[in-house]
């Protein structure tokens, strides 16, 4: 009896620790291909920020509080996402951030070509 009263918070922490990891790798992923596709659209001259949102909201209630920062220079595309992960287990404050650039697509003519 006294082994279960250990053991068992132990045993539900260790899974509320685990299943906690795994859903931060999955916002994190998402997050990173989330900046990653909305810089690829920037970079052709479509809604980086559209396409990020879009993808974060396809998370569902996983992550909350995102943001989503875009810069450009005259060569590439740089999109930042942030957004806070759902708390499962009962210690801390977890939150991703990701960013992704690409180049500004161009088209040179042949003549102007070096």
């Amino acid at each position: 009896m006294l082994a279960t009263v250990i053991v068992l918070p132990c045993v539900i922490l260790a899974f509320w620790l685990v299943l906690q990891f795994a859903i931060v790798l999955h916002a994190q992923h998402l997050a990173q291909a989330a900046a990653q596709d909305a810089a690829a659209a920037g970079a052709t001259g479509g809604d980086a920020p559209g396409t990020a949102a879009a993808l974060m909201d396809a998370a569902g209630g996983w992550v909350s509080d995102v943001g989503i920062s875009t810069s450009a220079s005259s060569r590439e595309v740089t999109v930042r996402v942030t957004a806070h992960v759902v708390q499962v287990f009962p210690f801390g404050s977890y939150s991703v951030e990701a960013s992704g650039a690409a180049p500004i697509e161009e088209f040179i003519p042949q003549p102007e070509r070096p």
